[in-house]
């Protein structure tokens, strides 16, 4: 394949793995990261790598010069801003065929606004809908392997009381989804609703998660005036967001419902005991 493709965020824990794929599948990358050691170390030799911070519009314009495509796999914090940027470069030069692919979520619907990072990916996802320029949006579940963030020092801790079932999707099946889409003309300007295979609650799968890759650790739920009360005395930002989200994922938000277009990609579908067994490998305890 001769298509080069800019990967805005490559080091990053859905860019990562979206990179790869890639590659895999014969694209040529261009990595745009923040720190270049971290993203040698992640993608090898074979990635192109531009190093800058994501609202130097210099170093972007650069970044698009020559490519066939881009996807936004940046900190939700920079992606509506991104979105704006790289949709009015590629306006500019008169590239409205650049197709931008961006990462979105399961619940960015506009009846879930309010919070924060709704409302960002949704004004992003405007941003690219009004754009003229070429684009696909992915809504992705739950990752299975963002379970791994629950856990931190032998311990599992879900904050909130999480009720609702998702449809957890392995992060390289999602990556396969990234990749197909951008083979196919017919995914331009499309919406695709990713889900996996089997819904299942928070508390159920990280239970599980832990049996296999953390034995012996138990899983505990909080509240989350108390994960807030832990933040304040950490002064942690990082924890302070992720509970911040539990509390908005604790009112079960509305989840976007297929709208058939995710049958084009035909990507086959992780169970969730099967990763759990590739996980099993990867710790080395089979």
């Amino acid at each position: 394949m001769n298509k080069k493709i800019l990967v805005i965020g490559a080091a990053g824990f859905v860019g990562s793995a979206v990179t790869k794929q890639l590659q895999a599948d014969g694209f040529t990358v261009r990595a745009f990261i923040r720190k270049e050691e971290k993203a040698r170390q992640l993608l090898g030799d074979k990635v192109e790598i531009i190093v800058g911070n994501f609202t130097d519009k210099v170093t972007l314009d650069k970044a698009l010069a020559g490519v066939d495509a881009v996807n936004l796999s940046a900190p939700w914090q920079a992606e509506a801003q991104l979105a704006r940027d790289v949709t009015d470069i590629l306006a500019k030069q008169g590239r409205r065929d650049v197709r931008v692919s961006y990462i979105s979520g399961i619940t960015v619907l506009p009846e879930n606004s309010g919070y924060v990072m709704i409302d960002e990916k949704l004004k992003a996802e405007e941003i690219l809908k009004q754009s003229g320029v070429a684009y696909t949006i992915f809504r992705p579940n739950w990752f299975m392997d963002a379970l791994a963030l629950f856990v931190r020092d032998r311990r599992a801790t879900i904050f909130g009381s999480q009720k609702q079932a998702y449809a957890f999707l392995c992060l390289a099946d999602f990556a396969r989804s990234v990749s197909l889409a951008h083979q196919l003309e017919s995914a331009a300007n499309q919406t695709f609703v990713l889900n996996g295979p089997q819904p299942m609650r928070m508390e159920e799968s990280l239970q599980q998660y832990c049996a296999i890759v953390h034995p012996g650790v138990k899983v505990t739920t909080m509240p989350i005036w108390f994960g807030k009360f832990l933040a304040y005395l950490t002064k942690s930002d990082q924890m302070n967001t992720f509970v911040q989200m539990m509390a908005y994922f604790e009112k079960s938000p509305k989840i976007s419902l297929s709208n058939g277009a995710e049958d084009m990609l035909k990507v086959a579908l992780t169970p969730f005991q099967e990763w759990l067994k590739i996980q099993e490998k990867r710790t080395g305890k089979l």
